[in-house]
């Protein structure tokens, strides 16, 4: 039975109603403006604390002040205070590096470098570059640039030097072992090779992904389309050693792999909240027996792929344990090509965790040597334990 209310009580309810909106209203916002003031203060307290810093030291202080070095010391410092360490700030040369890597193109001579006792020390050769051609090899150091002594150039300059643009002919002093040699090379524009195949015996196809980048897309489908087509009978992936960090690129891939519908990714928020990420396409799901290859340096996207391929495929993983990075990263340019890349979530598969955990291979592989790139490349699917482990496993699965 439905019972009117008063009018008078209506009204009186509404105006209570009102009331406790406000307060809660009103509470909201001070409590806004009570955190908005406190952040100012703090602020406030910071550039008065550096102001009077900066006063004195000029003030007081008997020598000259590197500006530049002050400002890259201040921002770095900014970021090393933070409570996640993975967050880095990156030098406008660090940055232009970093976004080389994600672009998978290089200008140069085909190495990345370390400063080392004001040298360019070299940390990675590419594949197929002049200075893999010429036989420049990592830890190796660049002593001089066209008889220009690389310390006296500095190590900035050395390294503009190397990256001038592409047809400049280079004669380097390469030092080794406290022995020194020539090798004259030549700058090009040069697009990262990421994937590399072949086919073993009894129709085994191998896909080498080496790092995800935003070339790696094209260039995988190239090379599944092309083992399809030659009738291969299973499939190996081989992720070890890859630590790329772009994300977009692995399950662009993942789309195209897995069945339709497909969850590739669960996003998990600051907040803990968790989103599906992106789902699958289906349009070139394998049909063929499947196994991925991972070591402790297959990490970030890499993790993701073996990890979506095993939960949607049944995808064997075979190897050694890998990093447990799950972080999804993204940068943010400054104004002086400078920039600051952070975490801003994480990422897992349907059916693994990630971040922190890694994945556990189905079958692993005890090794009696580093799986480098370097170590794996002078060996065969006889001698790579892994690798042949994992011929095993396809070919056993294989229909006769």
């Amino acid at each position: 039975m439905n019972r009117k209310i008063p009018l008078g009580l209506t009204i009186a309810l509404m105006a209570i109603a009102a009331a406790i909106t406000f307060i809660i209203s009103t509470s909201y916002t001070m409590n806004i403006f009570n955190n908005l003031v406190a952040d100012v203060q703090q602020r406030a307290e910071m550039y008065q604390k550096l102001d009077q810093i900066d006063s004195y030291v000029r003030t007081y202080y008997d020598g000259e002040i590197d500006e530049d070095k002050l400002i890259e010391a201040l921002a770095n410092g900014y970021i090393s205070t933070i409570e996640d360490s993975k967050a880095q700030y990156f030098t406008a040369r660090q940055y232009a590096v970093y976004r080389e890597h994600l672009s998978g193109t290089h200008l140069g001579i085909g190495v990345y470098t370390f400063e080392n006792g004001g040298y360019p020390t070299v940390s990675e050769v590419i594949a197929n570059s002049p200075a893999s051609t010429a036989g420049i090899s990592v830890g190796e150091s660049i002593i001089e640039i066209n008889g220009k002594s690389a310390l006296e150039l500095g190590y900035d300059a050395a390294y503009e030097l190397l990256r001038s643009p592409a047809g400049t002919q280079l004669e380097l002093t390469i030092r080794s072992g406290g022995v020194d040699r020539t090798a004259v090379v030549s700058t090009i524009q040069m697009t990262v090779a990421t994937v590399g195949t072949k086919v073993f015996d009894g129709g085994v196809g191998y896909i080498k992904i080496s790092e995800f980048n935003e070339k790696t897309y094209q260039q995988f489908m190239a090379a599944y389309s092309s083992l399809i087509s030659q009738g291969i009978t299973s499939l190996i992936i081989d992720l070890r050693n890859n630590s790329g960090e772009l994300f977009d690129s692995a399950i662009n891939i993942l789309g195209a792999l897995l069945p339709q519908g497909s969850d590739i990714a669960i996003n998990i928020g600051k907040d803990g909240a968790e989103s599906v990420y992106d789902t699958a396409s289906g349009t070139r799901v394998p049909n063929i027996p499947l196994c991925v290859l991972i070591n402790s340096r297959t990490s970030g996207p890499a993790e993701l792929f073996a990890a979506s391929l095993n939960d949607f495929l049944s995808a064997s993983t075979v190897g050694t344990a890998t990093a447990g990075e799950g972080d999804l990263f993204e940068s943010y340019p400054l104004y002086d090509g400078t920039a600051i890349v952070l975490p801003i979530s994480t990422l897992r598969s349907h059916n693994h965790e990630i971040e922190g955990i890694g994945i556990k291979p189905d079958y692993e592989v005890a090794i009696a040597y580093d799986d480098t790139d370097g170590e794996l490349a002078l060996m065969d699917e006889t001698a790579d334990q892994t690798l042949k482990r994992g011929i095993e496993i396809v070919t056993s699965r294989t229909p006769a």
